[in-house]
């Protein structure tokens, strides 16, 4: 299936914008990570408290090249980062408490694509709270400024996340065993 990106691209380029678009793992709801208006209306459609999202990297950050993360990407393994070891803005939102963004590179190529031309994304399951993932773009419950149809996804567990500073597994999912081993390469 051959997937036109350019109403994405288009409509990602308005403040504000949300399109639903297919990580490795499930469909997930998605603006430019830099872009405060889109996290904030990310939350608002998920019926949930502002708060960081995950943001979807295309490369490996360059004050993090010596940390050996190409053991777990691209790949579904999300990272805890301190903000300051990033090379790109990131809307305020999308920083917790501590300083610290969530991030991840998805192996997927469509996320690859929009990355390369407009930056990085946030992300976050399009499924409301309690319901299960979208795994079917038709079966998003929200309206989007536009769909990335890619097809139905198998059904996967989310991305393990790790907190690279306590160097722990915070949400087992994909990626679990690729994320323990990294672990303990950093011992």
């Amino acid at each position: 299936m051959s997937v036109d990106l350019t109403p994405a691209i288009a409509a990602l380029g308005k403040p504000g914008a949300v399109v639903l678009a297919p990580t490795s793992t499930l469909y997930g709801l998605s603006g430019l990570a830099s872009d405060e208006e889109s996290c904030l209306r990310i939350a608002r459609l998920k019926n949930r408290a502002p708060g960081p999202l995950i943001v979807l990297i295309d490369h490996l950050p360059p004050r993090l090249l010596d940390v050996g993360l190409e053991a777990v990407w691209p790949g579904p393994v999300t990272l805890l980062i301190a903000r300051e070891d990033l090379d790109f803005p990131i809307a305020p939102s999308n920083v917790g408490p501590d300083g610290r963004v969530a991030v991840r590179w998805d192996p997927e190529p469509l996320l690859g694509t929009l990355i390369q031309a407009l930056g990085p994304l946030t992300s976050t399951s399009a499924n409301l709270h309690g319901q299960p993932p979208i795994l079917d773009p038709a079966a998003c419950p929200v309206a989007v400024d536009a769909v990335i149809d890619d097809g139905p996804r198998k059904d996967s567990p989310p991305s393990t996340m790790v907190d690279l500073r306590a160097r722990s597994v915070l949400r087992e999912g994909a990626g679990l065993a690729a994320a323990r081993a990294f672990l303990e390469s950093l011992d």
